[in-house]
């Protein structure tokens, strides 16, 4: 049986903000998806000013026909560890004696022993969790996030760099009686995921020329983002988000 053969388009409008380019090859158990997606930061003018855009946070979402994922390692896939509990039981004693003689006159009764004892113990209990925190996660139905982390897994400044460095994204099997294997991968980004920052100036007037353009500005750089046709449209794409990049790859 001859191999299939594969035909990929990028459309990547926004060439400093990101990149995206599929590649698909026969595997051993199916067709590896492979992917290179890039994020970076672009230079816009408005209004006789400079601004630097930038995006903190995108989502990578596939469309597939004629196919499907198949049972094995995604890229980016997080695997809960279990968590490790252990009882610690601290525990002191502390023993001490009196000895008085003497007699009570009102009973005439001698006291000849007067001990005390007493014993002291603390309970603590432990939890521990390790997580690796990837700047890519592999999340449900076919789709990826991407944000820059800390090493305490906080969200810090604009993506930057290579998200995924040209590598296996998942595995592909054909669907019983499906004709032939298309796949449609798109960076969407939100709204309020995109960042502006004005360059030069002192931080109040920056300050203040960034929150009265910000909307503008943004406006603009999505009419530049990737046109959607009605015929390819991924259908869980929303109003509040658009498609920066895309990368499309046909079964000749």
């Amino acid at each position: 049986m001859e191999d299939a053969k594969f035909k990929t388009n990028d459309k990547n409008p926004l060439t400093e903000l990101s990149g995206l380019r599929f590649n698909i090859t026969q595997g051993e158990t199916g067709f590896d998806l492979s992917c290179q997606m890039m994020f970076g930061k672009m230079t816009y003018e408005h209004g006789h000013r400079q601004y630097e855009i930038g995006v903190v946070r995108a989502h990578l979402r596939l469309t597939l026909e004629g196919c499907e994922t198949a049972l094995g390692k995604l890229f980016g896939e997080t695997v809960l560890v279990p968590v490790a509990e252990e009882d610690c039981i601290e525990s002191q004693e502390f023993a001490g004696i009196g000895i008085s003689s003497g007699v009570n006159a009102a009973s005439g009764v001698s006291a000849a022993v007067n001990a005390n004892a007493s014993t002291q113990g603390t309970r603590s209990r432990k939890s521990s969790q390790s997580k690796l925190h990837l700047p890519v996660t592999a999340l449900p139905n076919d789709s990826w996030e991407v944000k820059p982390l800390s090493v305490t897994g906080k969200i810090q400044g604009v993506i930057e760099g290579t998200a995924i460095p040209n590598e296996r994204l998942c595995i592909l099997q054909r669907k019983l009686g499906g004709n032939r294997i298309a796949v449609i991968g798109e960076v969407q980004v939100s709204k309020r995921d995109i960042k502006v920052s004005a360059k030069g100036g002192n931080k109040t007037f920056k300050a203040i020329t960034e929150w009265k353009n910000k909307d503008v500005i943004i406006g603009q750089i999505l009419k530049l983002a990737v046109q959607r046709e009605a015929a390819t449209s991924i259908s869980r794409q929303t109003n509040s988000t658009v498609a920066i990049s895309r990368s499309e790859v046909l079964e000749q």
